[in-house]
């Protein structure tokens, strides 16, 4: 990669002296196409825009994201071309550190103070690593995947430079990951690991595991990924997530203090702290770590009002009341950006009466949406919270309504381990609904293996009767995809005999017009609808 006047460069630094010293460093060697800014936000919108060959970053940008954390955000949400460098500035000697432990690295990085020259030749370093990966850079920019992998597990076939056959062999996993080959990127990762101990191999066979049910497997590689890189975040969020997983939300807000306090400014570290501590039962501490994340995100595009949600859910259970009328209010005018909104903004309602010792305002708020949470477009985080504040109502007030919304909720989105285990931890202290939430989910597992049980007798269709009229009752989404699956298996079945199968086709439909249509299994199911009856839409 030559670099002339042609060259395009973004300079993210805080420091307006330092970006003016960097500006001048480039024109002596000939770039003068030179872009600066002054932070994390102006920086996303600039990349989101205009495309860039090399982008000089700072590490330490004051207020928001750091330096590493914005090249992550920029990567995961696929903004930042795989051919553009960047290279991390930074006066922080630990920060040699930070970037062997980061599971997305800089294409370089220079410690403060440095000479032009040295810029310079990192930069050409930079480039020559990406001459090399150039070939399949050029495919995936053409949506040519397959193609990308192949030649980058050729490029490090053939390459003799050890740091070019890794860098090769990383994006060949990431690439395969993406795509859903989970055993192929395995096998990199895996043989990668025989050579040497790599933080972010490790973290690769870590993210594959937990993907694949072993969460305990899962667990044990992130805590050794910590004892070796102690500052390596993502594997303090990846544990802190396996642990949400099964239930685990005073562990898991623990371990997401401790990447807080090596991460102090990363707003969605702070949010998902907030939200684990809020779901364990400290509101007070939740609230703070909230707060935070408010303050730092609130100038930024990823920025959305569920995090006021959650701030004024652990306001109101800590019994903090001078803020709620203005989040309220500030929630109420971005309610369209929050799924299940009218249910969102009254449950809002209802936790700003309770925190200011209107329980029957509350009560009649919960009540008027309460037909909501079989609306189609409320989500488990909708349900979860109208929830938390269904079981704070007074029972003397309430009568058995906690219990039944409870044993709804559970019926409906009660699908494994995950959300049972978070629907108890709300309704712990709520005695009535913790049994009726228990009840619901023995009811799904009861019925389900039923139907498994008939089918494996050759009774399908009465075991796709059984299931169909269970989905209608709970609308519970992994009942509804088993009914379709059982109910087009009838209908195959049923065609192959010349048998009419027009009832069991309509049902599958009417699962299908609900389900979420950008599944995966939904496509199929839809696909093999088709095969079917090639007219059905």
């Amino acid at each position: 990669m030559q670099f002339d006047a042609n060259t395009t460069v973004l300079i993210i630094e805080d420091s307006h002296t330092v970006r003016q010293g960097l500006r001048t460093m480039l024109s002596m060697a000939g770039i003068t196409r030179s872009d600066a800014v002054s932070n994390a936000s102006e920086a996303r919108n600039r990349l989101r825009g205009k495309h860039y060959e090399v982008v000089l970053c700072d590490y330490n940008l004051g207020e928001g994201m750091d330096g590493q954390e914005l090249l992550e955000a920029m990567r995961k949400g696929g903004n930042l071309p795989l051919s553009t460098i960047w290279i991390m500035i930074t006066g922080e000697r630990h920060y040699e550190r930070v970037v062997a432990a980061a599971e997305m690295a800089p294409d370089d990085y220079i410690l403060k103070p440095f000479a032009s020259q040295l810029l310079l030749d990192r930069m050409n370093l930079a480039g020559q690593r990406k001459t090399f990966l150039a070939p399949a850079h050029k495919l995936l920019a053409q949506g040519k995947v397959e193609q990308s992998i192949q030649v980058l597990l050729q490029l490090a076939r053939e390459t003799q430079n050890p740091q070019y056959r890794l860098d090769a062999k990383r994006l060949a996993a990431e690439l395969l990951v993406n795509e859903g080959r989970q055993g192929e990127a395995l096998s990199i990762y895996q043989e990668l690991l025989t050579q040497r101990v790599i933080p972010w191999a490790k973290m690769g066979v870590a993210r594959i595991v937990a993907e694949q049910g072993e969460s305990q497997e899962s667990n044990a590689l992130l805590r050794e990924i910590i004892a070796d890189a102690p500052r390596y975040t993502d594997a303090y969020d990846l544990l802190a997530q396996n642990l949400i997983d099964d239930g685990q939300y005073q562990t898991a807000a623990v371990v997401l203090e401790k990447a807080v306090a090596i991460s102090p400014r990363n707003f969605n570290r702070l949010k998902s702290c907030g939200t684990a501590l809020l779901r364990c039962g400290d509101p007070t501490k939740a609230a703070d770590y909230l707060q935070r994340a408010v303050e730092i995100g609130r100038n930024n595009n990823f920025f959305g009002p569920d995090v006021l949600v959650d701030l004024l859910q652990a306001y109101s259970e800590s019994g903090q009341t001078q803020q709620l009328d203005r989040l309220q209010a500030e929630i109420a005018g971005r309610i369209d950006e929050l799924p299940g909104g009218k249910l969102t903004m009254a449950v809002c309602r209802a936790m700003t009466a309770l925190a200011q010792q209107r329980p029957s305002d509350a009560l009649g708020q919960l009540q008027g949406v309460a037909g909501e949470l079989r609306a189609r477009e409320t989500d488990f985080s909708s349900a979860q919270r109208f929830l938390s504040a269904a079981v704070r109502l007074p029972t003397e007030l309430s009568n058995e309504l906690p219990q039944q919304w409870g044993h709804g909720i559970a019926l409906r989105f009660a699908d494994g381990r995950h959300e049972l285990g978070t629907l108890l931890e709300i309704s712990h202290k709520h005695e009535a609904g913790h049994a009726a939430i228990e009840n619901a989910y023995e009811t799904l597992q009861q019925e389900s293996n039923k139907a498994v049980e008939l089918a494996g007798n050759g009774k399908l269709e009465e075991a796709a009767a059984m299931l169909y009229q269970l989905s209608q009752e709970t609308l519970n989404e992994r009942i509804s995809m088993n009914a379709c699956a059982l109910l087009l298996r009838t209908c195959e079945n049923l065609h192959k005999a010349n048998r009419d199968f027009a009832e069991a086709q309509r049902q599958v439909q009417r699962l299908i017009d609900w389900l979420p249509e950008d599944n995966e299994r939904v496509r199929g199911f839809l696909r093999r609808l088709h095969a079917l009856n090639p007219d059905c839409e």
